[in-house]
């Protein structure tokens, strides 16, 4: 796949993610700034064939976008559900690596391999475990383990996004309504859902918020 057929293919199905549109229009404008080989990490694979809008495909998009990278570009993704994994191996090609079992020590093995192999990775999409948004300190934590797992082949530019972690106002509870806090001194916005955590690690480790929509991403986790 050249460069212009996976955009002339993305923008055909782009309109189908909905609230990830315009994340995933920001990742590859990142990651075409970054030299080949193009190396994906993902948690939480495609589960549904086609289902755009509902899990985003993300596995089937990165590997399409690798298609048109540079020699050894790739995608390794794990999910802790063998029939997500059998169903994710049917859709995508040979530039996929999958693995069926718990995120965090996946990422830690594979840490060790890819840092011995000298391996840059240009991307940490995670995405493993279902937010519950009423209380999502399960997620977080979780996602908060998949990066410590990961960090010793994190680098300056390493790019690393967290989904279902919009940005969110601030509000207080009114008779049981939610209110915008519209009266000073009130707190900052916050990243929410799953990566409320990592956002609050990334913010004391001075990393960047690149960009966030429904999902948001960081760069800067190490200055080297």
């Amino acid at each position: 796949m050249s460069n212009k057929n996976f955009y002339t293919w993305f923008s055909e199905i782009k309109k189908d993610l909905g609230i990830r549109s315009a994340s995933f229009t920001k990742i590859f404008e990142y990651l075409d700034t970054r030299p080949d080989p193009i190396i994906i990490v993902e948690t939480g694979c495609l589960r549904k064939e086609g289902n755009f809008s509902g899990d985003g495909q993300s596995t089937l998009i990165f590997d399409k976008y690798t298609q048109f990278r540079g020699k050894g570009s790739k995608v390794y993704t794990v999910d802790i559900n063998p029939e997500a994994i059998k169903i994710c191996k049917k859709v995508v090609s040979e530039n996929v690596e999958c693995f069926a079992g718990d995120s965090v020590s996946y990422l830690s093995d594979l840490t060790k391999k890819l840092k011995l192999d000298k391996t840059i990775v240009s991307l940490f999409f995670l995405d493993s475990f279902d937010v519950n948004w009423k209380y999502p300190y399960q997620s977080s934590a979780h996602h908060l383990k998949e990066l410590t797992a990961v960090i010793d082949i994190i680098n300056k530019d390493t790019l690393i996004i967290i989904d279902d972690a919009p940005i969110m106002a601030p509000v207080q509870i009114v008779d049981q309504k939610y209110i915008l806090i519209d009266k000073p001194p009130a707190p900052k916005p916050y990243v929410s859902g799953k990566a409320f955590l990592v956002h609050e690690y990334a913010m004391a480790n001075g990393a960047k918020v690149l960009f966030s929509n429904y999902q948001t991403a960081w760069i800067g986790f190490k200055k080297n």
